[in-house]
Formats: structure tokens, C-alpha cells, sequence
């Protein structure tokens, strides 16, 4: 009975020594990896998993982790009750060591919640270091989840020529069964990527006079908009996707009492001014 005892206490120790080595692993990659959008737009792997599979295997791990921490604690309470008689038998003031643990503890919370430093480098250092995989314009997927949109509504939403995108496909070799197929769907069939999916279907936009006049709405700004990552983008960018000039939309934004410059990122700015990105978009397109 003893030895089964013993050998469940091995067995924990290696168990909750592995699931720390196998989250370090996973939290550092998951660190580092693209932006969601991005990563399901170019499907984005490392050893061949992509980011959702080391997510689930990071979220595995934690359950391990914190299983067999508890089973851990408990196989060795008797331990653990030692130890700490002992650190007070020895005159160490263990309740203030206590007391600075719970405190730093709560200081990380509390700075990590309100985002400043030091837990603001962080975050600001993983932001970049996802930010650093989008090198072009052509990488962005034009809204969230795009990959998710079939042929025929990734077509109406972005304003193209659904036929003319089906011969296109066609014409390329490209394998589907319908206009409902996904760009996903269709990307796993051909052992590519809905961004080279889309590549091949976007020069079949058709134009909308109303960009040409800006005469949108705000309201079909933000609704054609929204969820396309323009908080990530430079002033540049944006304006490239949107198709005006840039002295055009940073005179725009000078009229309006913002400041900015061609290289400055569109969320920066907004959160400067108490607005959103959608917000400065909109007085860039309107005159």
C-alpha cells in the first residue's frame, strides 16, 4: 500500500513538472503568435499546429496544472506543515513574507487590469511582436473572420463581381463546389490560404460611386469598416486601403483637433483623443 502510495506521488511530481514545462512552451508561443485574424487568414503554424491547436493544448495543460498542483499539496502536506514550523521556530517573520507575496501579488493584478508600467512593456512588447507579422497590406484580411465568409458573402460585402469571381476560380483550377463555399473551405482543399484565395478574387471589385463622392454614411463607414484591424494600421495604410491622399486625410484630421502623421497607428491617436479608430476613419472620408 505504501509503495502504490509512493509511486502516486511520483507520478504527480513528474505530471505537475511536465505541464509546467509544456505551458512555459505554449505560453511563450502563444505570446508571440500573430493576431487571430491574422493567423487564420495565412494559417499561421509552428511544428505543424497552428494557433487554435496550441491554445487547446495550453488550456490542456493549465487543467493538468492545476489538478495535479492540488494532488500535489496534498500527498505532501505533512511536508509542507514541517517546513513552515520549522521557518517559525526559526525566528523568520514568515507573516511578513506573507504580507509582501499578497501585496506584490496584488500590484501585478491591479497594473496588469489599468495597463501601466511595468505590466504595460509587456503588453506593449507582445502587441508589436504580434503587430511585426503583418509586414504588408495584402497580409490584412479585410475584416474579421473573413475566412469564415462564403464566395457569395465575402462578394456582396466587399462589392464584387460574384460571377465573375466564380470564372475566375475556375479559370485558375481552383477546387469548390458552390458560391457557398467558404474562403476557408475552399483554401483546405487546395492546400492554400483564404489571403491567396482572396488575392485571386479582389480585382473583381466592383465600383461604388459613393467612395468616389464620399458620400458614405458614417454609419456604412462603420458597417464596412469595423472588425478590419484599422486600429493596428499607420495613417498610411489606411489611407492606401481606403483610396484618398494622405495630406487629404491628415488636413481632415487637423480640421477636426487631431494631430497626426502618416507613420502614427490609428488606435494610438484615438486613444489620445477619447475616440476610436471608426471615429477618425469617418472624418477621413468625409469632408
Amino acid at each position: 500500500m505504501r509503495k502504490n502510495k509512493q509511486s502516486t506521488r511520483s507520478l504527480v511530481a513528474f505530471l505537475v513538472t511536465w505541464a509546467f514545462a509544456v505551458l512555459t512552451v505554449t505560453g511563450i508561443i502563444l505570446y508571440i503568435v500573430p493576431q487571430g485574424r491574422i493567423a487564420y487568414w495565412v494559417h499561421w503554424s509552428l511544428a505543424g499546429m497552428e494557433k487554435e491547436q496550441w491554445g487547446w493544448v495550453h488550456m490542456m495543460f493549465g487543467g493538468v496544472f492545476i489538478i495535479t498542483g492540488f494532488l500535489h499539496l496534498y500527498f505532501n502536506w505533512k511536508p509542507f506543515k514541517k517546513y513552515l514550523a520549522d521557518r517559525v521556530k526559526g525566528h523568520i517573520q514568515l507573516k511578513q513574507e506573507i504580507l509582501v507575496a499578497t501585496v506584490l501579488t496584488i500590484a501585478i493584478f491591479v497594473v496588469s487590469a489599468i495597463n501601466i508600467p511595468p505590466a504595460s512593456w509587456v503588453i506593449d512588447l507582445n502587441n508589436w511582436i504580434k503587430g511585426s507579422w503583418v509586414t504588408s497590406p495584402e497580409l490584412e484580411p479585410p475584416y474579421g473572420h473573413a475566412e469564415e465568409s462564403s464566395l457569395a458573402g465575402i462578394s456582396r460585402k466587399m462589392n464584387f463581381d460574384l460571377k465573375k469571381v466564380v470564372q475566375e476560380l475556375e479559370s485558375k483550377g481552383i477546387k469548390f463546389t458552390g458560391k457557398k463555399d467558404t474562403l476557408e473551405s475552399i483554401s483546405r482543399k487546395n492546400n492554400t490560404t483564404p489571403m491567396a484565395i482572396y488575392g485571386i478574387i479582389q480585382k473583381h471589385k466592383i465600383s461604388d460611386p459613393k467612395e468616389g463622392n464620399g458620400l458614405l454614411s458614417p454609419e456604412e463607414i462603420e458597417a464596412k469598416y469595423s472588425g478590419t484591424g484599422l486600429g493596428r494600421k499607420s495613417f498610411a495604410e489606411i489611407c492606401l486601403e481606403i483610396g484618398i491622399n494622405l495630406e487629404t486625410g491628415m488636413d481632415r484630421l487637423s480640421k477636426a483637433g487631431i494631430t497626426a502623421s502618416g507613420e502614427d497607428n490609428a488606435r494610438d491617436i484615438a486613444n489620445r483623443y477619447d475616440r476610436s479608430p471608426i471615429d477618425l476613419l469617418t472624418i477621413m472620408m468625409l469632408p
